[in-house]
């Protein structure tokens, strides 16, 4: 993001990852993989409330709960969009979709996340803004989880001042 290309219907963020776009898909789309570094916990449903399990990919179409860690907020939502190792996409709050692309080079995946406004969305330039930012922390988190299996959240404190839960 630049100064030139910001806007407030939507962001984009970007990193490099030192894993296969494989490996980092399954961060993403599997309840197991996406605990590790953004939701404390995560329960994909598909066809009459089936739950997904663990190491599972969600799918187009799966609805999901998500609950914060060490916060009491949880956030439903719809998988809109799954193409194994290329495109994960899911509404995030009434208000947006998040479009995650994994882009393979060479050794190392770009990963790129695209938040936008749903279209039928209250816009709240609040809620933006802190996406916006909290995104670049759980996107490095991903980064730090990957390639030397350390999460940087707070598992053991509950301070909405602290910039990592």
């Amino acid at each position: 993001m630049t100064e030139e290309n910001f806007n407030m219907h939507c962001f984009t963020h970007a990193i490099y990852l030192n894993s296969p776009a494989e490996k980092v898909y399954e961060y993403a789309a599997t309840p197991s993989g996406i605990t590790k570094w953004f939701i404390g916990k995560a329960k994909y449903f598909y066809k009459d409330n089936n739950i997904r399990l663990g190491n599972e990919f969600a799918e187009k179409g799966d609805s999901f709960l998500w609950t914060w860690l060490n916060k009491d907020l949880e956030l439903k939502g719809i998988v809109t969009e799954s193409v194994k190792d290329k495109i994960f996409q899911f509404t995030f709050s009434p208000l947006y979709i998040v479009t995650l692309t994994f882009h393979s080079e060479g050794n190392k995946t770009k990963l790129t996340l695209l938040q936008e406004y749903q279209e039928s969305a209250v816009r709240n330039d609040f809620n933006y803004i802190n996406c916006c930012t909290c995104w670049v922390f759980f996107l490095t988190n991903l980064k730090s989880v990957i390639e030397n299996g350390i999460d940087l959240r707070e598992k053991d404190a509950n301070d909405e001042m602290l910039v990592n839960l």
